[in-house]
């Protein structure tokens, strides 16, 4: 008897079917990737890959896979046609905008704000002041100032320390130079802004400081927030005292270094701080010399008028191997025998300090500040410092101001000038004295002009006091009409 032949499946007949159609699409697709450079080196890593870890195949194709369905949707981009977006009707619309409350662009003024008086004409120790009323703002055209009259009164809040604001030769001078140069100077430095006056002021600066170079500044405030993020880069390391002025601050902001602070004054507590990063150079095998490091304090304090120990950190800089950078904006021309700063006060050089800032705004009576140095400090800063790069330079006229400033500073001259007076008075009435004849370029230690007086034991004893009365009222006439 026949067996009947079996009856195929549905399901088996289409396999050969599918697997003979993938064969062709891949083998269309291997003969087309083969054209493209490059094609054979990523199928051998696909192939490796699959053979080594085909479970690792599957993820990658699920992530591509994603990756594209992902673009699709247009989930994480916007269109023109707003598909994507949430729809809200008009009503709703309406009710956001009734309830949206936008920031203030300003701050909210207080109700107790007063605003400083107005000088009338020049500044100087005794000026006119007009006050505003309590809540008068000057600024507000609504709120007309009387400025005529006003009332004169003894200046203690004017930085014009060495009493040269008004001073007649310095104004001759402005005034020439105005003349001469007009007011601005229509350019930075580096393009066009640069005049001869600048570089004469910068080479007087550096010769009364004793320091190889300087460069000025056209802002006292932007000298130092300017010069700090110059040579102190991310990465690098400041330890700063605590009391720093706000314009330090700023400068150690910007330069985005790493900030390790010690309390205002505490020299010990520098200390710790320097000895706690060089212990952890150790524990975490740190090359001290990878990065720059920076002590940044100020000369006198803004904020209390304290002086710095500067021996100490003298100290404790050579100690640990830092860059000194000293802000002198409120000693230079202040302190110091001849006005030179703190560095005088404690007879260091200045030239040993790292970098040294000062302000030509407070004392000398002028505008804009100036940065001293070695000559490799000065010319970084000229293609580095930002305020110097973009900033207009100073105004030509001031810089003869702070230079004219800068010799009354350094009274030398001008107490030769008065002793060599003394001198001829007293030979007018016959008493023969002599100032005192110096090579000052060549004196090892730096001396006061003086006059010298020779006593003798065949003088008389009146003859002795005559002389000595004539000298007294030379000096009082001499000195009673720099008064």
């Amino acid at each position: 008897m026949a067996l009947p032949s079996p009856v195929a499946s549905p399901l088996a007949s289409p396999l050969p079917d599918i697997l003979e159609a993938l064969n062709q699409t891949f083998s269309s697709l291997s003969s087309l990737t083969a054209k493209l450079p490059g094609s054979a080196i990523a199928w051998r890593y696909f192939k490796a890959s699959h053979q080594d870890d085909p479970f690792r195949t599957v993820l990658e194709i699920l992530l591509v896979f994603f990756i594209v369905r992902t673009y699709a949707q247009s989930r994480t981009k916007g269109d023109a046609s707003g598909r994507n977006f949430v729809k809200l009707s008009e009503k709703e619309i309406d009710e956001l905008v009734h309830e949206w409350t936008p920031e203030p662009l300003l701050p909210t003024k207080p109700s107790n704000l007063t605003y400083p008086p107005i000088i009338i004409g020049a500044t100087g120790p005794r000026p006119r002041v007009v006050f505003p009323s309590p809540g008068q703002d000057p600024h507000d055209p609504s709120q007309l100032l009387v400025l005529s009259g006003g009332k004169v009164v003894t200046n203690l809040a004017s930085t014009n320390f060495a009493g040269l604001a008004g001073n007649e030769r310095i104004k001759e001078k402005a005034v020439e130079c105005l003349k001469r140069y007009g007011v601005g100077s229509c350019g930075p430095s580096g393009f066009y802004g640069t005049f001869d006056v600048h570089m004469e002021l910068e080479r007087d600066l550096a010769v009364f400081l004793k320091v190889p170079s300087a460069i000025i500044y056209a802002h006292d405030f932007s000298t130092i927030s300017s010069v700090i993020p110059s040579f102190s880069k991310r990465g690098d390391i400041i330890v700063a005292d605590r009391g720093v002025n706000f314009a330090v601050q700023k400068g150690i902001q910007i330069s985005r270094s790493t900030v390790r602070w010690y309390e205002h004054g505490d020299y010990e507590g520098l200390e710790r701080v320097l000895e706690g990063i060089h212990k952890e150079d150790k524990k975490y095998k740190r090359n001290p010399t990878a990065s720059r490091r920076f002590i940044i304090t100020e000369g006198v304090f803004e904020n209390d008028g304290s002086m710095v120990n500067l021996p100490k950190i003298m100290e404790l800089k050579l100690k640990y191997k830092y860059r000194l950078i000293l802000d002198e904006s409120w000693s230079f021309g202040i302190v110091g025998k001849t006005g030179r700063g703190v560095t005088e006060v404690f007879d260091i050089p200045a030239a040993e300090i790292d970098i040294m800032t000062g302000s030509m705004a407070k004392g000398l009576s002028s505008a804009g500040g100036f940065c001293a140095g070695s000559n490799e400090v000065v010319a970084h800063q000229r293609i580095n410092s930002p305020s110097f790069v973009f900033s207009a330079a100073l105004p030509p006229l001031l810089a003869p101001v702070a230079f004219s400033a800068v010799l009354m500073e350094s009274p030398r001259e001008e107490q030769e000038r008065q002793l060599q007076e003394v001198v001829e008075i007293c030979a007018e009435h016959g008493v023969l004295v002599s100032r005192t004849k110096r090579n000052w370029e060549q004196e090892m230690v730096e001396q006061r002009p003086s006059i010298r007086i020779c006593v003798t034991a065949a003088l008389t004893r009146k003859e002795v006091e005559k002389a000595g009365a004539v000298l007294k009222s030379a000096l009082s006439k001499v000195l009673g009409k720099k008064r």
